[in-house]
């Protein structure tokens, strides 16, 4: 037992030397199922402590077992996979703004039509399938906020009709109340605007065009291979969206330079964003920490464009 232990490992040792993967483990077929992926690493293990007279073996050996964990993502933890859909006027941008987050844990970006309810318009949304264990949902959900039209009672921007309207689907309980909360501190922020009549009283715009739907919608009927990527593809069928949205994410969520009390240099981002909305965009409170706030003895002197 002991000679064939000693002349398996040695051949295994040999492959990892030439930079192949170490041979399979005597009576698992090529074909076998990732159950037998433990036993594999186990008998490159075994090989390691087996074979005290060769430390750059051991060395090897050990290298390999761990190899067998990095080509085989089974073997180790399992993603977390969960499903968001979403929906704010052109899924395009939706589309490209979910996409940009794959570095962070979104794994596919699917645009499309999809049902609110029986006898109901579709509307354009994304079905974002992500990583729970490396994005949340709450996260996922503050690209969603500064990407909708939440007072629009007509459309998104400067798209009209019920196609273009907004909807969140939330998958449970927990989901439904994270968006609920951060839905009303947004509107009791005013960040999105204040009624015309009431700018005294500052009565902040109702958010109208953000229902909430139990997922999933009722129908989702992915966009044709043609359709996909528009934003990337064909930026210019969309330059007036385009210049629409960059016109009101910069009025939110931009930045602004200014002096305060004769003294300048000064950047607040997203400076409409206070009060409520600082709850729902902690990030803002780190970044314009030590900045004053916009009030006083103020001069603009510069900003997004």
């Amino acid at each position: 037992a002991a000679r064939g232990l000693k002349s398996r490992c040695t051949a295994m040792a040999a492959f990892v030397r030439a930079g192949v993967p170490a041979p399979r483990v005597a009576g698992v077929s090529s074909g076998a199922t990732r159950d037998a992926r433990p036993a594999r690493r186990d008998a490159v293990v075994a090989c390691a402590r087996g074979d005290p007279r060769s430390h750059a073996n051991a060395a090897l050996l050990s290298l390999a077992a761990s190899s067998l964990l990095l080509a085989h993502p089974s073997a180790a933890q399992a993603e977390t996979l969960r499903e968001m859909t979403v929906a704010a006027g052109n899924a395009a941008f939706l589309e490209k703004e979910f996409t940009d987050l794959k570095y962070a844990g979104v794994k596919t970006v699917v645009p499309g039509l999809a049902g609110i309810e029986p006898g109901s318009d579709p509307v354009e949304a994304v079905r974002v399938t992500y990583d729970a264990d490396k994005i949340s949902h709450e996260t996922l959900m503050r690209t969603y906020w500064q990407h909708c039209d939440p007072v629009n009672a007509n459309g998104s921007f400067k798209e009209s009709g019920a196609r273009f309207k907004g909807a969140v689907w939330v998958a449970d309980a927990n989901e439904r109340t994270e968006v609920e909360t951060n839905l009303q501190r947004l509107e009791n922020s005013g960040i999105f605007g204040f009624e015309a009549s009431q700018q005294n009283g500052k009565t902040p715009k109702a958010l109208v065009n953000v229902p909430v739907y139990d997922a999933p919608p009722t129908t989702f009927e992915p966009f044709p291979e043609e359709s996909l990527r528009r934003l990337t593809l064909n930026p210019k069928g969309l330059e007036k969206e385009i210049k629409a949205r960059e016109i009101y994410f910069k009025d939110l969520w931009g930045f602004v330079q200014f002096c305060a009390d004769k003294v300048c240099g000064y950047v607040r981002f997203a400076p409409r964003c206070t009060n409520e909305c600082l709850d729902v965009f902690p990030q803002y409170l780190a970044r314009n920490a030590g900045v004053p706030p916009l009030e006083g003895n103020i001069k603009i002197t510069g900003g997004s464009k």
